[in-house]
């Protein structure tokens, strides 16, 4: 770890023992400016995030492995884990790391050399050269990504579903981002470690020792996780992976990743190349700027970003951040919605803490401190409020709505209690009941979605913790806004009172399949 000067040099080396002694507690809380940052900064970085991202769930600042500043915005909270997308490529990484350093497996292996019964014989001479080390780096050389072909193959098909996409360059000669290649090297992983399950793999080895508690992983119809996207942690929990690598490997005196696969995987890999156009609405805009490149045009590691200021970050899309800044010992870790993405709040992060970094602790603010402090603790998302008074015909009409035609909710009906402030919904699991906030949030839980790994980017499956609020804004018309508090997903439910019919819609901000509007 590179350190500027004698006084971080002592403190990241006490905090490295003082924040991971407890293995199985919280990280140690500090005020800003004890680690050389002005509370202002934190205030402005808060405002930033709001302005520019539109849809921040979380954030958390650390210098020195110590936490100095943090927020959940309501209704997301502390305790809640978070769907990071790409960010689980870096596990996966890190675990195919652990693989090779115990001789599973090397670098320079051939890819086809773990499932030659699923490559064949008659296959291009440019993919029997892929080796670990391009699917590691983006640098397969295949045509198109191959993520939907393994995650939606049959049980023992996936590898040859891998195999099946046709070549396009050499492999290790351009960058090419595909979660194909994460999918693969899970698959790989698990073969030569004989786990499927990623989780229990990394229990031992990396989560228990962090005190982290890992449990939702999406999986493959084979069982084998789906690597490039999905898994789920809590902001701190991600915070201490990121203080795990700031700190090369080392958590409380004891190597927990091999030291050439940090030195390795935090390191430019491959220049920016080509991109496909979902990957860059996720994590910039898509035109380039010369002058001023976004930080996903600086390159690339092992599963790991390269950034701006000599950093590198775990990234997912729609705004899932664990940025190192290792020169300044300085990490931010930032989880975000759907209507986010990861350059806003790069660039908040940027703008607002780096002028403003001091080498030496400064005075302490009480005053500021005590703003940020109170700022942090009421963050919230702001709930849709009312601005018209409902009618009592469109009270009754709400009560009760039957939907007959075929949807992708699988809906057969809905209605709204005004006295109990309660949404219904009946689906193929059950019916269902959605306490409604009123300029709050109210949490429940549902089911909308089987859990599968089609609904990847969509709304996630199985029984989910939710949030939800709602307002008339016109005396007929009544807004739902429902939070899928693990996820970036949002659906709004509308009931309109038009021309003597209930309307009832739905829609997502996550995918165009949840519309749906039907009259009764």
């Amino acid at each position: 770890m590179k350190i500027k000067n004698s006084f971080f040099a002592l403190a990241a080396i006490l905090s490295t023992v003082i924040s991971a002694q407890n293995l199985y507690g919280a990280l140690e809380r500090v005020t800003p400016e004890s680690q050389g940052i002005p509370s202002e900064a934190v205030l402005d970085l808060i405002d930033k995030l709001e302005e520019q991202n539109g849809d921040v769930h979380s954030y958390m600042l650390i210098r020195n492995g110590k936490v100095v500043a943090e927020g959940h915005w309501a209704p997301f909270a502390a305790e809640l884990p978070h769907t990071l997308y790409s960010v689980s490529k870096a596990f996966v990484s890190m675990a195919i790391g652990m693989a090779i350093e115990d001789g599973l497996l090397a670098l320079d292996d051939k890819v086809v050399k773990f499932y030659p019964e699923a490559a064949g014989e008659n296959i291009d001479e440019r993919l029997k050269e892929m080796r670990i080390r391009d699917l590691m780096s983006m640098k397969s050389g295949q045509q198109k990504d191959t993520f939907a072909l393994v995650r939606n193959a049959m049980p023992g098909e996936e590898a040859k579903a891998f195999f099946s996409m046709p070549m396009r360059d050499e492999p290790g000669r351009l960058f090419r981002y595909m979660s194909g290649n994460t999918a693969m090297l899970a698959l790989i992983h698990a073969k030569v470690t004989g786990e499927k399950d990623l989780i229990a793999y990394l229990n031992p080895r990396l989560f228990n020792k962090l005190g982290i508690k890992a449990n939702y992983w999406p999986r493959l119809k084979n069982g084998t996780v789906i690597g490039g996207s999905g898994f789920q942690l809590c902001t701190e929990d991600l915070a201490k992976v990121c203080i795990l690598l700031e700190n090369e490997g080392v958590w409380n005196g004891e190597r927990i990743l091999p030291l050439w696969w940090i030195k390795q995987a935090t390191s430019l890999q491959a220049k920016y190349g080509n991109i496909t156009d979902s990957v860059l609405a996720l994590h910039g805009s898509k035109a380039q700027n010369v002058e001023k490149p976004d930080d996903w045009q600086v390159g690339y590691g092992w599963q790991l970003w390269m950034g701006h200021h000599d950093s590198f970050r775990l990234c997912g899309a729609f705004g899932q951040i664990g940025s190192i800044i290792p020169d300044k010992n300085l990490i931010f870790v930032s989880n975000a919605g759907g209507r986010g993405s990861n350059k806003p709040s790069l660039n908040a992060f940027y703008d607002a803490i780096l002028p403003a970094l001091s080498q030496t602790p400064l005075k302490e603010n009480s005053t500021q401190l005590k703003r940020l402090r109170e700022r942090s603790k009421n963050l919230v998302i702001t709930p849709p409020k009312s601005s018209a008074r409902m009618s009592d015909e469109a009270a009754s009409a709400f009560k009760s709505v039957k939907i007959d035609s075929t949807n992708a909710l699988f809906l057969t009906a809905a209605g709204y209690d005004c006295k109990t402030r309660t949404l219904t919904i009946e689906n193929r699991f059950a019916k269902q009941s959605i306490s409604v906030g009123e300029n709050s949030w109210e949490r429940s839980e549902i089911v909308v979605e089987e859990e599968n790994t089609e609904t990847l980017s969509r709304i996630s499956g199985g029984r989910q913790p939710v949030a939800a609020a709602g307002a008339w804004t016109t005396p007929n018309t009544f807004t739902v806004r429902i939070h899928f508090v693990q996820s970036p997903a949002i659906l709004f439910i509308t009931f309109e009172l038009r021309d003597g019919k209930v309307h009832f819609s739905t829609k997502s901000n996550m995918s165009k399949r949840y519309s749906m509007n039907i009259q009764q």
